[in-house]
């Protein structure tokens, strides 16, 4: 049983080993960066959904209410003029049209409540998109200067060069630093 173990043990680890070879980090990373670009994308997308969605809702909720005012000058004329049948019809209108405003009204709140959560994943995804694109321009940086220093290492360990990744890295970092203070 120890032997079944210890090979099954070894096989895990010599598996492990060889995917860790075969993941080159920088392909990862660019895959990272494109998985969370597509995922902005898209809530993007549903965030203009909602947004269509609540204009939608609103303007035929004005709708309403409009008619609603007409209604009212239409059932003191039906009761003015003795006509119970017409007030009945127009008062018929008038609760259907009220608890069609009503219904609306909560649509209108679940669909702000989820313009605001889509626009708080928005605002946190793009937060972390900044991040691991500062962690790519980082990483494409390291491994340029890991390049220079096999080139010639005695220059390298004093040099004070700034590279354009180290000021991609910084303008990244001093926008998503005013981002947050906003």
């Amino acid at each position: 049983m120890a032997i079944i173990t210890r090979l099954s043990r070894l096989l895990r680890a010599d598996l492990n080993a060889m995917l860790d070879r075969l993941e080159a980090p920088e392909l990862v990373l660019a895959q990272a960066v494109r998985d969370m670009e597509q995922a902005q994308m898209l809530e993007g997308a549903r965030l203009k959904r909602l947004e269509h969605e609540a204009a939608r809702l609103e303007k035929l909720s004005t709708e309403l209410e409009q008619r609603l005012e007409q209604d009212q000058a239409a059932l003191d004329d039906c009761l003015s003029a003795g006509q119970d049948n017409l007030a009945r019809a127009v008062l018929r209108r008038r609760l259907e049209a009220e608890r069609t405003i009503a219904r609306l009204g909560r649509q209108l709140q679940d669909n702000q409540r989820a313009c605001a959560q889509s626009r708080s994943r928005l605002a946190e995804q793009d937060s972390r998109l900044m991040d691991l694109c500062a962690r790519a321009a980082l990483f494409d940086a390291e491994a340029e200067g890991a390049d220079r220093h096999d080139a010639d290492p005695a220059a390298a360990k004093y040099s004070g060069t700034v590279s354009d990744a180290d000021i991609e890295i910084a303008l990244l970092q001093a926008k998503r630093q005013r981002e947050a203070a906003a």
